[in-house]
Formats: structure tokens, C-alpha cells, sequence
């Protein structure tokens, strides 16, 4: 009989499951070599299947992943697009998923279980406007492109009391942008529309063509294209009654930059144009210095980075100097091929690179130049740059933009110290923080643009 029960015990512990055995479904978040959090959602299908979605909320992505594999002991996943797999296994101790992230090179990451509230991100300025009782009406509008056959969608906010109010047209920046200007997780935008509402000035907000509510493809368009389409939004409100045909401006940030004073420059009954982080300088030479900056954030080694840069002088320059789409690609193609040959670039990189650079709408920023239309316009204009932008350097842009509108004696040009792109409070500038920051939009910024357009209307 005890030689039996020995046995059975034999038999039970070779078919239970591990002592360290964990069910992964649920929601998990580590960091990879503790620096980018990362959250994986591991869900299993009603005929068993694994699958798991992984985001990267530095890098504004979520995403699917690939060849997902679990089991008591152990999960992994890979992300072919990125060229990337995941391997870890479980730790009892430590209560967590201990594992390898590897991306060209090894990084750890381990993973500890979450919820899904706590695995979303603080964003207190955006609950703020949920919670507290809204001072203005807010509408959904829609509004015709003609000339394009385009027909976009949008917010209108406009302030309770007596009218009619000043108004503001805001526009994106680059990027599959809508009305709130969602980005990292953040709504800059709607930020932005409330702080004004808020301070007596009607707003209007929009998708940009191609996204949200939005008609039209956003992959055809140029910056050109974008800015009749902020035209249209500014024929809408010169139609409100809510609204002073002789008070309405346009805010745009970063590309947006460039479409607010094209407007102005061409329309004399704009009131007043704000520039938030609007480049100063040809498209060429600002996205040489960005990929610069941006690189040596992420601790490129200053070698490799100035390879880069002068790959990137040359391809630019090149596409940007060519009339036709067709000719800019061919040339560099050209440019990308060699690269390949001398290792400058890793084998199929080129044709990568080619088919994120070689669009209508990259071609005509690299060649657009904001000093001529900056010197043409003459209403009031605020321009504000953050200290620690690294995707429009203050220290690049702000000089020439000063000596374009040094003709303007409305112009007032600021540097805001400590904020970045998204005109956040930061420590670096880098986009890997633009997510992990909770503030939306610096108050001071939001104070600076509400107290010069009501003096500027007044």
C-alpha cells in the first residue's frame, strides 16, 4: 500500500502543473533597460488561440504582435515590422515575467501585472475639462473644401454671454491629426480650445482631412493642400453670427506653423496669426538638425550621428531641388543605393527610407521657405518656440524668423524656457517623454497665447 500511494504521488506531481505556473492573460508592463515602459495585453481567443497587443506610449504606438507563445513556465512574441521578439519566463519570487527584449541588440525587460486603469496615463489637465462645468457651448460642425471636394468635420466652442466674440481657426501639425490634436496619449488641442473658450474666444477645431470625421486622403495632400483646407475652416466662421468677422486668427503648430502665416499672408483680413513652434528655416536643413538632435537624445554616439547627417545634407537637398516627385525619388534612390554599397546603410534600408521620404508632401517641405512669406505679412503675430524643442530648435528657427518680421512692428517672438515640442514642461525635449509627461499643454503657454490675442483684439 505505501509503494502504491508513493507512486500515485509520482504520477500527481508529473501531471500537475509547475509550482511557478502563471496564467498570463491580463495586462503587463515593465521598461525596457528600465527606460521605455512598455504595456503587453495578453488575451486568449475562444478556440484557444493566444494573441497579445503591446504599447509603447513614448513612441505612440500600439500594436498587434506576432507568433505569440504562452505557457506556464514562459511567453514571447516577436514584432517582424520592427525586427523585434520578446522571451521570458516566470519568476515567482519576484512575481513578474523576467525576460529579454531584442531589437538589433539585447535590453532586459520584465514584466509585472496591471489593470487596465492604472496602465493608463495621468492625464489631469484633459480630466480637469471633463469634470468641471463647461463656460462656453460646444457643437459639432462640418464644413465644405470645395475647391477639393472635401468635406470636414469639427468642434465649435464658443463662449457664453454676449457676442459676437473673436475667433480662432486652429491648425495641426504634421501627422494623422484630429480635432483635439491627440498625440502621445495627450489633446493638446483640446487644451488649447478650452483654455481660450475659457478666456472669451471662440474656437474651431478640425480633423484633418483623412482622419476622424474628416473626408478626403491625407496620404495625397501637401502642406498646400492642408492650408485650403484651414481656409475653408475660416469661411465657416466668417458665416457665424457668434462670431467678429474682423476678430478671427489662426493658431498652427509645427506644420501648422508654416499654414498660418500662408494665410495671412495671403488673406489681409486675418486679424492675427500665431506661430507654436512653427520652423524658421527651409525644410532641408531643419530635418538635418532634427534627426540630429533627436538622435543624440537617444544616446547615438556622436559618430554615427554626424554619418548621418551628412547622408541626410545630401538627400534632402537633392530631392528638394528636383521639380517632380518622379525626379526627387530617382535621385534618391540613387543617393540611398550608394549608401548601401559603402554600409552607410543597412541592406534594404534605402528602399524603406524611400518609401517614408519619397511623397509629394515631403518634397515640398523639404523645399518650402517660410522667411519670404514671413516677410509679407502684416498683422500682428506672436511666434513661440520652447527652449528644449528638439524637433523645431528654438535656437534654429527663432533668429531668422526674427529677421524676416523685423519689418512687422507687431511681431513678439519668444523663447519659453523648459518646454518642449508639444510645448510640455520637460526635462530633456526627447519624444520618448512626450507620453510619460502628464501635462498636455504648460500653463504659462496657454496664459502667454490667451493674454496676446485678447490684447491684440482689445
Amino acid at each position: 500500500m505505501k509503494r502504491m500511494l508513493t507512486s500515485m504521488a509520482a504520477v500527481l506531481a508529473m501531471t500537475a502543473s509547475p509550482a511557478y505556473a502563471e496564467d498570463a492573460q491580463g495586462i503587463w508592463t515593465g521598461s525596457i533597460a528600465n527606460s521605455l515602459r512598455v504595456t503587453v495585453k495578453f488575451d486568449k481567443t475562444l478556440d484557444g488561440k493566444w494573441e497579445a497587443t503591446m504599447s509603447v506610449p513614448a513612441q505612440n504606438l500600439v500594436t498587434k504582435v506576432e507568433n505569440v507563445t504562452v505557457a506556464p513556465d514562459r511567453i514571447g512574441f516577436e514584432l517582424t515590422k520592427l525586427r523585434a521578439s520578446y522571451a521570458a519566463t516566470w519568476n515567482a519570487q519576484e512575481q513578474a515575467w523576467t525576460g529579454t527584449w531584442t531589437q538589433g541588440r539585447s535590453a532586459p525587460l520584465n514584466l509585472k501585472r496591471t489593470t487596465e486603469e492604472a496602465s493608463k496615463p495621468k492625464r489631469p489637465q484633459e480630466d480637469a475639462i471633463a469634470a468641471r462645468p463647461a463656460t462656453y457651448t460646444s457643437t459639432e460642425i462640418a464644413f465644405s473644401n470645395a475647391g477639393a471636394d472635401i468635406k470636414l468635420s469639427g468642434t465649435f466652442t464658443v463662449p457664453q454671454g454676449q457676442g459676437p466674440f473673436p475667433a480662432v481657426v486652429l491648425v495641426h501639425g504634421s501627422g494623422s491629426i484630429d480635432r483635439d490634436g491627440k498625440v502621445f496619449g495627450h489633446k493638446p488641442l483640446l487644451v488649447l480650445a478650452d483654455h481660450l473658450s475659457r478666456q472669451g474666444i471662440a474656437v474651431l477645431r478640425y480633423d484633418k482631412r483623412g482622419v476622424g470625421k474628416s473626408g478626403g486622403k491625407l496620404k495625397e495632400a501637401t502642406t498646400r493642400d492642408l492650408a485650403a483646407d484651414a481656409e475653408a475652416a475660416l469661411r465657416f466662421l466668417r458665416s457665424r453670427p457668434e462670431v467678429d468677422g474682423k476678430r478671427i486668427g489662426v493658431i498652427g503648430h509645427s506644420e501648422g506653423g508654416l499654414v498660418a502665416p500662408l494665410l495671412a499672408s495671403r488673406d489681409p483680413g486675418i486679424a492675427f496669426v500665431v506661430m507654436l513652434a512653427g520652423p524658421g528655416v527651409g525644410g532641408a536643413r531643419l530635418l538635418v538638425e532634427q534627426h540630429a538632435l533627436l538622435a543624440r537624445a537617444r544616446g547615438v554616439p556622436e559618430a554615427a550621428i554626424e554619418k548621418d547627417r551628412v547622408l541626410n545634407r545630401a538627400l534632402f537637398s537633392a530631392m528638394a531641388e528636383e521639380p517632380t516627385l518622379a525626379a526627387a525619388r530617382e535621385k534618391a534612390g540613387l543617393i540611398l543605393a550608394e549608401a548601401e554599397r559603402k554600409g552607410e546603410l543597412p541592406a534594404g534600408r534605402g528602399a524603406a527610407a524611400l518609401e517614408r521620404f519619397g511623397t509629394d508632401w515631403f518634397r515640398e517641405l523639404l523645399a518650402y521657405e517660410p522667411a519670404p512669406v514671413l516677410q509679407t505679412v502684416r498683422q500682428p503675430i506672436l511666434v513661440l518656440n520652447g527652449e528644449r524643442d528638439l524637433q523645431v530648435p528654438a535656437g534654429l528657427s527663432l533668429p531668422p524668423i526674427r529677421t524676416a518680421l523685423a519689418g512687422n512692428p507687431r511681431a513678439v517672438v519668444r523663447e519659453l524656457p523648459g518646454l518642449n515640442h508639444l510645448f510640455q514642461t520637460a526635462k530633456t525635449g526627447s519624444i520618448e517623454e512626450y507620453g510619460e509627461i502628464e501635462e498636455s499643454f504648460a500653463p504659462a503657454a496657454l496664459d502667454t497665447i490667451a493674454g496676446w490675442i485678447k490684447t491684440t483684439v482689445q
